[in-house]
């Protein structure tokens, strides 16, 4: 933890808040519902209340002072500091309300940390390889089980007991498990329909391992396939090949994308492609970069981001295939 805020440290221009819990999780090692990091070059100082002090005492990487009144701005004012940054897509008005009585220049930026959390480290890649594995394992248990009959919602809540048995210790999301017409919709949720012969079965799962994210989407047909559907999850594999082709350092995302959708021009679908290309994968199942036309990020060593092209016919059904990538 002492080298990734060496890092931040060397990021910041001069003094840096930080109050996202998922950024302070990532900086301390602490789950706190509420607490406080303020970031110097030369020094780093985390602000917690009475629930948490004792353990962060004891386990944080870094000086640690109670949270009560003016704790805060207090020790910005005895520190002299003029200019502050803070993360413009998570403090809340209040609070920078209150700091800008204390601080003479306030600087938002969206996403504090987050090019910093992009690169994982060779303990984050474990992790998210634990998280890969066991969601597979996952999967295949539910494929295992598909029988007509048999509904999403026992599916779903197969899986979550199947991977919670095998170490996970929650899940990334509500598992997407879409029978037949219901897999058009990217974002569904499993609900009660049972599945029947011959339809298609589009399965979306994610385990958290070790704090570490995992992600998945696979399509199965339960006995024929329909012709269209499965000419649909010919082109999006093919789309996600292209698209994993087409990773190298220094690439722009939008790169990927282009490479996937030009699979879907040529065969005259792209525009049942709705959504995103990917997305960064680590503490949280979405976070940066998004792999999406207009975006001028670009690939660097140790990122870690699904590729996951779909199609989507309303009244038919749907196509998706995902997988984590990390370069």
């Amino acid at each position: 933890m002492k080298s990734r805020i060496f890092k931040f440290q060397q990021e910041i221009e001069n003094c840096a808040l930080v109050e996202n819990p998922v950024d302070l999780l990532y900086l301390t090692g602490l789950s706190l519902s509420r607490g406080l990091l303020v970031a110097t070059k030369e020094e780093v100082v985390l602000f917690v209340d009475g629930r948490y002090f004792a353990v962060a005492e004891r386990q944080a990487p870094c000086p640690v002072r109670l949270l009560v009144g003016n704790a805060v701005t207090d020790w910005l004012e005895a520190k002299g500091i003029k200019t502050l940054e803070f993360d413009s897509a998570f403090t809340t008005v209040d609070r920078h309300e209150v700091m800008k009585k204390q601080v003479a220049e306030l600087r938002g930026t969206s996403g504090l940390l987050k090019k910093l959390r992009a690169i994982k480290d060779e303990n984050e890649v474990a992790a998210l390889k634990k998280a890969a594995h066991i969601t597979m394992c996952g999967f295949k248990h539910v494929e295992s089980l598909l029988k007509e009959g048999i509904s999403e919602e026992e599916l779903a809540l197969e899986f979550e007991f199947f991977v919670r048995k095998a170490g996970a210790t929650s899940l990334s999301f509500d598992p997407i498990v879409a029978f037949g017409e219901n897999s058009a919709y990217p974002h569904y949720r499993a609900g009660k329909a049972k599945l029947k012969k011959n339809q298609i079965v589009l399965i979306d799962v994610g385990a958290v391992v070790d704090r570490y994210s995992g992600d998945l989407t696979r399509v199965v047909f339960f006995g024929k396939p329909d012709p269209e559907l499965e000419k649909m999850l010919m082109l999006t594999k093919k789309a996600q090949k292209k698209a994993i082709e087409a990773v190298r350092i220094g690439a722009k995302f939008e790169d990927l994308d282009k490479a996937a959708r030009a699979v879907f021009a040529e065969a005259g679908v792209e525009e049942l492609f709705t959504h995103s290309l990917g997305h960064g994968i680590g503490l949280e199942t979405h976070e940066f970069p998004r792999i999406i036309l207009g975006t001028e990020d670009k690939i660097e060593a140790g990122m870690a981001f699904t590729i996951e092209p779909g199609l989507y016919r309303p009244g038919l059904g749907g196509v998706r295939w995902e997988d984590v990538v990390y370069t």
